[in-house]
C-alpha cells in the first residue's frame, strides 16, 4: 500500500508559526496591512484555480469578491473541508476590510485597552489565513483538491 501525502493539523500549527516569524517587528497598520494583501494573493491564486481546474474564464471573474470565488468553488464541488477553512478567512476578510480600522479607533477614543485586546481579531484573522495559504500550497503540490 502506497503512503498518501496528508497534513497533519500539528504540521499546520507548526508551519503557521513559522510564518508568523514573518510579522514580529511589524507596527499594527502593518499586519493589517500583510494581511489584506495577503488575502488579496489568495483570491488571485483562487480566480487562477477556478480558470484551470474548471474552465471559469478569467475575464469574467475580473470584479468577483474571495466570497463570490468562495461560492463559486463550493457550487464546483471543490473539497468540502477547505471551503470551510476558506469561509472563516472570507468572515474575516470582510470584517477587516470594513470594520477592523473604525472600531479600533472607535474603541481606543473611549477607553484604553491593551493592544492584546485590540488586535486580537487580527491575529486570530491572520492565523486563520495563514492556515488556508499553506492548505492551499499543500492541494496544489500533491493535486488534492478532489479529496476529502
Amino acid at each position: 500500500m502506497e503512503n498518501e501525502p496528508s497534513l497533519s493539523g500539528e504540521e499546520i500549527k507548526e508551519r503557521v508559526l513559522k510564518k508568523f516569524e514573518e510579522y514580529k517587528g511589524l507596527s499594527h497598520l502593518e499586519n493589517y496591512a500583510m494581511f489584506m494583501g495577503k488575502a488579496q494573493l489568495l483570491e488571485m491564486a483562487l480566480k487562477s484555480l477556478l480558470t484551470r481546474k474548471y474552465n471559469v474564464p478569467e475575464e469574467s471573474m475580473e470584479r468577483w469578491t474571495l466570497g463570490r470565488v468562495k461560492n463559486e468553488l463550493r457550487d464546483k464541488g471543490l473539497r468540502p473541508d477547505f471551503i470551510a477553512f476558506l469561509e472563516r478567512v472570507v468572515d474575516h476578510r470582510n470584517y477587516i476590510a470594513h470594520e477592523f480600522l473604525a472600531n479600533n479607533a472607535i474603541t481606543r477614543s473611549m477607553a484604553n485597552f491593551s493592544d492584546r485586546k485590540l488586535y486580537g481579531d487580527l491575529f486570530r484573522a491572520t492565523y486563520e489565513l495563514e492556515q488556508v495559504i499553506i492548505l492551499y500550497d499543500w492541494c496544489e503540490e500533491h493535486n488534492g483538491w478532489d479529496q476529502n
